[in-house]
């Protein structure tokens, strides 16, 4: 993506303006005062940024996004793959090229910057929402597979390692809690690496289970559609590629933050996820068909040792997922409560143990995760992926009275309203319903 600054686009103001143009963007600032980092303190790199992104935004995603090929067919699976996946890589670049020319590092300071001091109250109680259900949902993943690990080599069901609430404290103290106490979010990008590597070695053991199946069966799966079952499991696709909140983060301690690597760093990541993510999708939907499960490690026998091991990175991946949201969580309150005051060990202790605590009661009291994904998408991640970059793209070039980045703001903010509104009627619908049949 070409950059492309003219000096008649630069006009002499009372504050200090930049005027930035290429093919999908002209952004328009004003700031007053821009708090600088030194170039010292930037250690972030592109492969740290793609790390930490693909390790927030892939986990969850990639274990409910089978159930949602059964319920509309592997052809329009792929289908929703692609255009959400090209709305996704446009608000995502979008955001995180205004974070860079706005020095603003957090996506509510961003919100409040372009938008304005009442959209961003939304926006705050929004990322809180999205952070604490994100980290939620990875928890009860640790509850889940653990557990089953244990299982595998225990005699009795009764043992204390087979205890969700004793795995999940085990997992917060020994693993979440050392993680999100570091100082810098790039400092995760080697854990975040390894979290990729178990996403891969997962997708391996759904391709090495499949079960083979006739062209006749491949064919009839391919359109399985219908419109009640497309609403309640579109936002499952939404929440798979969330990774916004936490994009605008990264951009504070990257090194070298420019046009190409910012454009590098969301092409690499929607690309890898997707990618993965597809390849998941369909061959868990072909193994187990029309009953595939809403998280399809569940589905195997606990008995074997690719699904032994599958469940073990699984939760490794989960615990090294849960800080990168507890980063974005502090930062905000940090900013919101404790703006102009100095790093405080106690205070970044005690915010990251109060959050590990809120997340632990959240995962032993709420339902599983193809439901909290799916309310996730509905709700949180249509406002931080549609509606906020929709006012973002709105705002651009504004005091022109014909252009295209206008429209298409338009665009943003109304479907993702239409969209929020019908699907999470939709998804609390279904789960009322499951309920009552179960």
């Amino acid at each position: 993506m070409s950059e492309k600054t003219t000096s008649s686009e630069i006009k002499p103001l009372l504050v200090r303006k930049v005027s930035v143009q290429n093919d999908f963007l002209k952004l328009q600032t004003d700031k007053t005062d821009h708090k600088k980092t030194s170039t010292n303190e930037k250690t972030g790199t592109v492969f740290g940024a793609i790390s930490n992104l693909t390790n927030a935004c892939m986990g969850a995603g990639i274990l409910a996004l089978p159930y949602a090929f059964s319920q509309i067919g592997w052809f329009f699976g792929i289908i929703i793959f692609v255009l959400v996946g090209i709305i996704s890589w446009g608000s995502l670049e979008l955001l995180m090229l205004s974070s860079h020319y706005t020095k603003q590092y957090t996506y509510e300071e961003l919100a409040k910057h372009v938008i304005g001091k009442k959209m961003s109250v939304v926006v705050k109680i929004t990322i809180l929402s999205v952070t604490v259900l994100a980290s939620t949902t990875y928890l009860i993943i640790i509850g889940d597979s653990l557990p089953k690990v244990f299982e595998s080599f225990e005699t009795t069901s009764n043992s204390i390692l087979t205890s969700r609430v004793f795995i999940s404290l085990i997992a917060i103290s020994v693993g979440i809690l050392p993680l999100s106490l570091m100082r810098k979010m790039d400092h995760l990008k080697f854990s975040s690496s390894c979290s990729f590597l178990a996403i891969t070695y997962l997708l391996i053991v759904i391709i090495m289970n499949y079960s083979k199946m006739d062209f006749k069966n491949v064919k009839t799966y391919a359109f399985n559609f219908d419109f009640l079952k497309f609403v309640t499991v579109f936002p499952i696709f939404i929440f798979a590629d969330s990774v916004h909140i936490v994009s605008v983060n990264v951009i504070k301690d990257l090194k070298n933050a420019s046009v190409k690597s910012i454009s590098t760093i969301s092409v690499g990541t929607l690309t890898s996820c997707n990618c993965i993510y597809i390849l998941a999708s369909m061959f868990g939907f072909f193994t187990f068909g029309e009953k595939t499960p809403g998280d399809i490690i569940v589905g195997y026998s606990k008995n074997g040792i690719t699904i032994i091991i599958a469940r073990f990175v699984l939760t490794l991946m989960a615990i090294v997922s849960i800080p990168i949201f507890i980063f974005v969580t502090r930062e905000s309150i940090n900013i919101l409560f404790f703006k102009n005051k100095p790093f405080s060990w106690k205070r970044h202790i005690v915010v990251t143990v109060l959050f590990c605590i809120l997340i632990t009661v959240l995962s032993l009291t709420l339902p599983e995760v193809q439901f909290i994904s799916a309310l996730t998408g509905s709700t949180a991640s249509m406002i931080t992926l549609f509606i906020v970059p929709g006012f973002l793209w709105y705002k651009l070039k504004r005091n022109e009275k014909k252009n295209r980045h206008k429209i298409l703001g338009l665009v943003y903010i109304i479907f993702g309203f239409i969209v929020m509104f019908i699907s999470t009627t939709a998804v609390i619908y279904n789960h009322i319903l499951k309920k009552k049949k179960s």
